[in-house]
């Protein structure tokens, strides 16, 4: 059985070429306040969202939703918690969103493969 990971799940689910995989995840996963302002954030703060697509990227590659959860935790531990924006006012992705999206993507490869004549 041949190994796949999120991003060919997702690509696959939602019937994406791979180079539409990241602006797919941040659109989907980013909380909608920061959707709204991104165009502002990205002049005057061009770095501001880099963890978030440094995030999508490191889960691009991932075969299970744990290895997604712990880079999710990573992420929130070291740059959410104690941040105002990120935390309290949720300028960020949403974990939640990635682990909904992922459990998805993985479900319907699963489907895929019992499905498919071997």
């Amino acid at each position: 059985m041949e190994v796949v990971d999120l991003k060919t799940g997702i690509c696959s689910l939602y019937q994406l070429r791979e180079d539409q995989y990241k602006a797919f995840m941040m659109k989907r996963t980013l909380f909608r306040r920061v959707r709204i302002v991104r165009p502002f954030i990205r002049i005057f703060f061009p770095h501001y969202l880099f963890n978030e697509e440094k995030l999508i990227e490191n889960i691009a590659s991932a075969e299970n939703l744990r290895e997604i959860q712990k880079e999710v935790d990573f992420y929130q531990h070291k740059y959410v918690v104690n941040s105002v924006f990120k935390d309290a006012l949720r300028f960020r992705i949403s974990g939640m969103r990635i682990m909904s999206i992922a459990n998805r993507a993985f479900n319907h490869l699963a489907k895929q493969s019992t499905q498919s004549p071997s």
